[in-house]
């Protein structure tokens, strides 16, 4: 039984024990991991800034271009864009005023025809003031030519019908 206990508490005093070469391999291969997974990273986002790269060059610039000077490049679309932007917002804003205005004209002479909001009843309306102003000079010729008006008179009233027309 003696003999057991030495030798278990001498196996477990080897188990203790850690060689420091093992150490120095464990730490080497953690250290491996860490760089390996740092690595992998930095390739992603490598492999990210070659897709925007190729984008840019062959889309946007049209050429080669040192990437180092891609935020200068980008600034100066950006820069363009904006400009480009703000000139046309000028020239719409002039252009919508303008058809404003027309537009406003237009109603306007709509409104002066009797042609309001809505034709239809603007036309039928007219329509019947041309009938009623015909009517209207009709009788006047009855009149003169019963006798009852003279030609002045008939002159006077005619002209305002006409102009109904």
């Amino acid at each position: 039984m003696l003999v057991l206990f030495v030798s278990i508490h001498s196996f477990g005093q080897r188990r203790g024990k850690v060689d420091p070469k093992d150490l120095q391999i464990d730490s080497l291969t953690q250290a491996s991991s860490a760089l390996t997974s740092q690595l992998d990273s930095v390739t992603a986002e490598l492999n990210k800034y070659q897709g925007v790269y190729t984008t840019l060059s062959e889309e946007v610039f049209k050429y080669n271009f040192d990437p180092a000077k891609t935020s200068l490049l980008i600034d100066s679309l950006r820069t363009t864009r904006d400009s480009t932007f703000t000139t046309t917002t000028h020239v719409l804003e002039d252009s919508l005023s303008l058809m404003n205005n027309k537009n406003m004209v237009l109603q306007a002479k709509l409104d002066s025809l009797g042609l309001g909001s809505d034709p239809a009843a603007a036309m039928a309306r007219q329509e019947k003031e041309k009938d009623a102003a015909i009517s209207d000079l009709k009788d006047l010729k009855e009149l003169l030519d019963s006798g009852i008006i003279t030609e002045t008179e008939f002159t006077a009233k005619k002209k305002p019908l006409l102009e109904k027309l």
